[in-house]
């Protein structure tokens, strides 16, 4: 039996796919020697059109059904009402997760959440350590709620045991509190020479599709390079549209067969059409990515592909991949996917170098410290 500290993660995904911050961490925390508990997000009613409703019901009293990958223990989880929309979806949520917690924990284990409205579940749960690791502002994610969520954060700084930020702007959410910097990274197996040439004119952007993905500044895109395709990877994730595309993303689809949407892959199907790609793109909205540090700058450049972004960071305050082009408007945006498309081997290889000493196994010492103590 190891010695080393338990380790519950009560995270902002699903298990399936394991390719997010959290599942990196729960991996290598397992091989490592720690047991280890990933607490999913939670499923709530409209999960029960795809069936398993008694399943789904027993999960309400905190028997959710759970199954081992690659010895990290999954649980599953069931909500009434998603704990963000207001205070009392966010009091079930506490209910709920408090009672899973209190089977699963002990005055030995570290608890890591994601979400700030787990905090009062968290709290109340028998630990050694509580540590909140804050990879978006959800304040500012959600229209509507940020004074809410400036308590949330007022009471994990004066609470928590450890925060752990992805950028330097989150640091100012916690007052005088100095969060641990830990930034996001890749993992390790995807750092390689990609495995096919790429396909001439082709523009890629691979990660889930939000308010976040700017779509009418993809479609004015297209329209200035009418000669070049876009391929896109990645569920949607719009509010109140369920798995379906906004208006404005629709649109973009609409333009017909220059534009594909693939929906969400499996990691090795990703990398094959991430290595075919000419150019990979990340077309945030600055307003809606505040406090991000972007885990597609690391995955495009694990592959050497040339990776174009809009202006939403500060280069000053963050540690940007080499040789990335930064544009503004549609038409600069046009001017450089042409210029990344003419970019050298050499760069390549500098991407692949950058990747590769930004890794989850080389973030985790400093993870670690800080969630262990």
């Amino acid at each position: 039996m190891s010695g080393l500290e338990p380790l519950i993660i009560c995270s902002k995904s699903p298990w399936h796919p394991p390719i997010r911050r959290e599942h990196a961490w729960a991996t290598i925390a397992a091989q490592r020697g720690h047991r280890v508990t990933f607490i999913e997000r939670p499923r709530d009613p409209r999960a029960l059109r795809h069936g398993g409703a008694a399943q789904w019901i027993k999960s309400l009293s905190g028997n959710g059904d759970a199954e081992q990958v690659n010895d990290v223990d999954v649980t599953r989880r069931t909500t009434l009402v998603p704990g963000h929309l207001h205070q009392l979806a966010a009091s079930s949520n506490t209910l709920l997760l408090g009672r899973i917690l209190r089977h699963l924990s002990s005055p030995d284990t570290s608890i890591v959440f994601c979400w700030p409205w787990d905090w009062a579940a968290v709290r109340a749960a028998p630990a050694r350590r509580r540590v909140f690791d804050m990879a978006d502002d959800w304040g500012e994610l959600m229209a509507g709620r940020s004074k809410r969520f400036a308590r949330y954060y007022r009471e994990i700084a004066a609470q928590a045991d450890e925060v752990v930020v992805v950028s330097r702007d989150l640091e100012l959410r916690f007052g005088g509190r100095r969060p641990a910097l830990v930034r996001n990274a890749v993992f390790d197996e995807l750092v390689a020479q990609p495995s096919e040439a790429p396909d001439a004119r082709t523009m890629i952007y691979v990660g889930t599709l939000t308010p976040r993905f700017d779509a009418r500044l993809m479609f004015e895109v297209m329209a200035a390079l009418p000669d070049w395709r876009l391929e896109i990877i990645g569920g949607c994730d719009y509010p109140g549209r369920r798995d379906a595309p906004s208006q404005e993303l629709q649109r973009l689809l609409d333009i017909g067969e220059r534009v594909r949407w693939l929906g969400a892959l499996p990691r090795a199907e990703v990398l094959s059409y991430l290595d075919r790609a000419t150019v990979a793109t990340v077309p945030n909205r600055p307003e809606r990515s505040l406090g991000q540090d972007s885990m597609k700058f690391y995955d495009y450049c694990a592959r050497g592909r040339p990776v174009v972004s809009t202006r939403w960071f500060d280069p000053d305050r963050t540690d940007p991949p080499p040789h990335l082009l930064i544009a503004d408007t549609p038409r600069q945006f046009a001017e450089s996917v042409l210029a990344a498309a003419s970019q050298s081997p050499v760069q390549e290889r500098d991407r692949r170098r950058w990747a590769a000493a930004n890794t989850w196994s080389a973030r985790w010492p400093a993870w670690s410290a800080a969630v262990f103590g």
